[in-house]
């Protein structure tokens, strides 16, 4: 769904805003109808979706894909209304009563559950005005959630209660030299929110609701700012950034651009040009290197416009690489090791316990290397992925094909007995041994030049994640870090250090 909300999403946006890309408007139908199928066949027999197709239902991930196909359907595109409403009852059978709803992230997946209902014209009204009645409950997203549900419900009966919804999100912005965003009281894990997330869905809903909100310019400038390098940085970011956009476009002709631009660096221009509604949806990229900017002064970057229709929008990211091997661990919420072992090593010291295996930086052609990934999470994590960087002169081992030998090891994450905190793991809350050695990853993917893993939850605690290699190409190569985050929470990370691995004959 992450992938299908955009595609429909931009297949909309060319529709509503009259925008002409030939390219584009001959591959999002393909794209879209590819992204439906994969939802119909992972719709689950009660008529929910979870994270993976092995995972059971969850009522947020439902909500999200049954938000997902009725934009779809809104767009024009051929929905089936067997799987939009057996979905659609799914979230109907699965709501709670407020006073069930024991925490804040617990009422925002309320709030929006009544407003993918009301999308679709479903939304029970009895359980959307309890919501209003306990809206103190609700973070700001999950009042603007709670705002557009009632307008689709019903505008004018409901116009005080949105009236009330909306001065709650005017006071609640901030304002800085960036422009004007919110900012929520914790994270809402489950429900994959960020500060960048909450602004897009609140910008959206004074579009839809308050178009002439003075507030809106400087939440659009403060969206914009957001991205790094074009992009904001997941997927949820990106969906609601595009809906809340695409709305206020359609809102106010902002495509109707009319101006000329520059760009100074020290006074020197770098970029001129101008902007029409032939190129507004362009983006221009200017890309300086380090050795250009000024050393013991400050550098000066200058953007300057004429008067006209539109607006321009920049931002400006400074970043540095670095030799691999000079890159040390990071850690951001998350803390990751890595380490290279043979395995004719290993198989020696399962026979003789006084044998040593050491990290290796160096192999021969064929060896096969066993990788051991250390995860330690002192917080419990939510959407993580661990991504492994491979050698460029070796290759994972897949031990799915038949070619493989059947003593070859299953690549697997487990939580281990040691521990991080200074406590035997294995003991804490009176779980069997057994129960920290279950298979953590929702999924798994040995690619080309990586293995991925992905957990949809993992507790705090220490883990483990082994798989083997072989070196298939003579070389130095360079390796880069192993790095886990989480998905929808990117700035919560870990990474480990760079190194070089040499292959000989």
């Amino acid at each position: 769904v992450s992938r299908f909300l955009p595609n429909v999403l931009t297949f909309n946006a060319l529709q509503s805003l009259g925008i002409e890309n030939q390219e584009l408007e001959a591959r999002l139908p393909g794209l879209v109808d590819e992204g439906l199928n994969k939802l119909y066949n992972q719709q689950k027999s009660d008529g929910g979706w979870g994270w993976w197709s092995t995972t059971e239902s969850n009522v947020h991930i439902t909500a999200y894909v049954v938000f997902a196909l009725t934009k779809a359907q809104q767009a024009g595109v051929d929905v089936s209304a067997t799987v939009l409403s057996n979905g659609q009852n799914y979230l109907l059978n699965h709501l709670k009563s407020t006073r069930q709803l024991n925490s804040t992230p617990d009422a925002n997946r309320h709030a929006f559950v009544l407003y993918t209902l009301a999308e679709g014209d479903a939304a029970p009204v009895d359980a959307l005005e309890d919501l209003f009645e306990d809206r103190e409950k609700l973070a700001h997203y999950g009042r603007a959630y709670l705002a557009l549900a009632l307008n689709l419900t019903d505008a004018q009966k409901y116009g005080d209660n949105i009236d009330t919804l909306l001065s709650d999100l005017n006071n609640a912005a901030i304002l800085s030299a960036t422009g004007a965003h919110w900012e929520e009281d914790s994270y809402d894990w489950w429900a994959m929110n960020t500060d960048t997330r909450s602004t897009a869905i609140i910008l959206d809903t004074l579009a839809r609701l308050d178009p002439d909100n003075a507030l809106i310019p400087n939440v659009v400038r403060w969206l914009m700012v957001a991205r790094q390098d074009g992009i904001w940085e997941t997927t949820q970011e990106t969906a609601w950034a595009l809906i809340a956009l695409t709305d206020w476009m359609v809102e106010t002709g902002e495509l109707e651009a009319d101006y000329d631009y520059s760009l100074f660096l020290n006074e020197d221009e770098i970029i001129s040009g101008s902007a029409t509604k032939e190129n507004v949806q362009e983006s221009v990229k200017q890309r300086i290197p380090i050795a250009d900017l000024l050393v013991d002064t400050g550098n000066a970057l200058t953007v300057a416009r004429t008067d006209g229709n539109g607006r321009l929008y920049y931002s400006a990211h400074l970043k540095v690489y670095l030799p691999v091997e000079d890159i040390e661990p990071a850690e951001r919420g998350i803390i990751v090791s890595r380490q290279y072992r043979l395995e004719s090593c290993l198989t020696e010291q399962a026979k003789d316990k006084s044998v040593v295996c050491q990290d290796v930086r160096e192999a021969k052609l064929g060896d096969v290397i066993r990788v051991d990934l250390t995860v330690i999470a002192p917080n419990d994590l939510y959407y993580v992925v661990v991504e492994d960087p491979l050698p460029a002169g070796a290759e994972a081992i897949d031990t799915g094909l038949a070619t493989t030998s059947l003593l070859a090891m299953d690549p697997t994450l487990r939580r281990t007995s040691r521990t991080y905190f200074g406590e035997e793991e294995i003991a804490f809350g009176g779980r069997p041994a057994y129960w920290w050695w279950w298979n953590w990853y929702s999924r798994s993917e040995l690619r080309d030049e990586k293995v991925v893993l992905f957990a949809d939850y993992l507790p705090k605690g220490t883990y483990e994640y082994s798989y083997t290699m072989r070196a298939t190409l003579p070389g130095d190569y360079q390796v880069i870090p192993t790095v886990a985050s989480e998905f929808y929470f990117p700035e919560v990370f870990g990474r480990s250090d760079g190194r070089l691995l040499s292959i000989g004959r």
